[in-house]
Parts: C-alpha cells; sequence; structure tokens
C-alpha cells in the first residue's frame, strides 16, 4: 500500500511541476498555452511517463531473471 502512495504522490507531483514549469517557461519561446493547455500537456507527457517507466520495468525483470536462470544452470 506504501508503494501505491508514493507512486501517486510522485505522479501527482510531476503532474503539477510540468504544469506550472510550462505557464512560464514556454512563454519565454514563444508559447502562450491555457492552464486546460498545459494541463492537457502534462497529461499527455505524464501517461508517456508512466508507460515508458512501465516498459523498462518489465524489460530489466525479464533480463535480469534470465540472468538469474543462466547463472543458476552452470
Amino acid at each position: 500500500m506504501s508503494s501505491l502512495i508514493e507512486s501517486i504522490i510522485d505522479v501527482g507531483s510531476g503532474f503539477f511541476l510540468a504544469v506550472f514549469v510550462q505557464m512560464y517557461i514556454f512563454p519565454i519561446f514563444g508559447f502562450y498555452p491555457t492552464i486546460f493547455d498545459s494541463m492537457g500537456i502534462a497529461l499527455i507527457m505524464t501517461c508517456v511517463s508512466i508507460t515508458r517507466s512501465w516498459l523498462w520495468r518489465i524489460f530489466f525483470k525479464r533480463k535480469l531473471w534470465s540472468i538469474k536462470i543462466e547463472k543458476k544452470s552452470r
């Protein structure tokens, strides 16, 4: 349960940080998104980040699992 809470805090804080940064950084580059635009962009990037993290976790679990099997069979 604590890892779920940790994940929610991690993803939630990243989302709000992304919206905040976009609101202040984008205008420097000539982009002027509304708060809803920034939230939409942050939501998309959050989903991409969660998916990326999940895929890497699967990759390394399978890779490490195959390494352990190879070591045991020797």
